[in-house]
């Protein structure tokens, strides 16, 4: 068997584009020779890889189980080369990253771009996305490593503590509740406006409640914290964010916090990458930047 990189390459892009003629525009070849690489690939592992869906060719089995694979030796191909390239010193190339919203936004948006002047050389995708997005993207080979605020329980990726965060909850300064110590027992029938099913913080925060015996009821449910802060300012009920996103307004009186009483928000964010595919050294060294220079 004599697998090229060539092949796998067209396999990866293929993979993520879904069709051969994107592929082959991301490869710089024609779509017939693009064809032809991922047919006998397919035929050297006596395998099909993909299935038909309208116009578009998605994963089965083998191929889900081939793209981490694959990836990681074009990753290692790539370290190589920069490894024995005359500027090994410089980081370059591209990595791409997906986080759930908080991190994405208010940690990871900036951290990019201050690595990206850093290391000019770089390039850093940042895919912004809800927990569950997050992890979908390193399953199917989008991203190579990936921040979450959420429960991970895929047992294909490696999950790992990452940074400390705490979830505040707060509402409109008129409300009765604002600046004000409840329990949750005085929260049974507030309505609530939460982030989107898939959501991270919303997750845990639910979890939360359910442990002391209390099920938030849902007002109102929105996929970004500027539309749940404006709700909440409307009088839509009470909300729940990251202090990294609501502390500013809170300190200047826009919106006011509500402490549970022996309720504790802290939370974790975890790094997840998938376990058939080491990080590179660019990735590895964005991670370190990050926790080293970012988040201290």
């Amino acid at each position: 068997m004599k697998i090229s990189l060539k092949q796998l390459a067209v396999f990866v892009a293929v993979a993520r584009s879904g069709q051969v003629a994107k592929a082959a525009l991301q490869l710089s070849l024609s779509p017939p020779a693009t064809s032809m690489s991922l047919q006998e690939l397919e035929r050297q592992l006596a395998c099909q890889l993909f299935i038909r869906k309208g116009n578009r060719l998605l994963l089965n089995a083998r191929g889900e189980h081939l793209l981490p694979l694959a990836m990681d030796i074009l990753d290692r191909v790539e370290d190589v080369e920069q490894s024995f390239n005359p500027n090994s010193g410089v980081f370059a190339g591209s990595i791409r990253i997906s986080a759930s919203s908080t991190i994405g936004n208010y940690l990871l948006a900036g951290a990019s771009v201050k690595f990206q002047l850093e290391h000019p050389q770089s390039n850093c995708e940042l895919l912004i996305g809800n927990t569950q997005k997050v992890i979908t993207s390193i399953l199917e080979g989008h991203s190579e490593v990936g921040y979450i605020e959420g429960h991970c329980p895929d047992r294909r990726l490696n999950v790992s503590l990452w940074h400390q965060d705490k979830l505040v909850v707060f509402c409109a300064p008129e409300h009765r509740f604002a600046n004000q110590t409840v329990s949750a027992q005085h929260l049974m029938d507030v309505p609530w406006v939460l982030r989107e099913s898939g959501s991270g913080t919303r997750e845990v925060f639910v979890n939360t409640m359910l442990e002391q015996g209390v099920q938030p009821q849902l007002a109102f449910s929105f996929n970004t914290a500027d539309a749940i802060k404006q709700a909440v300012k409307q009088g839509g009920g009470l909300g729940v964010l990251s202090g990294l996103i609501v502390n500013e307004e809170i300190a200047k009186g826009w919106l006011a916090p509500v402490v549970i009483d022996n309720v504790n928000l802290d939370r974790s964010f975890y790094r997840i990458h998938h376990k058939s595919r080491t990080l590179s050294a660019l990735a590895s060294h964005f991670d370190q930047f990050c926790v080293e220079r970012w988040l201290t």
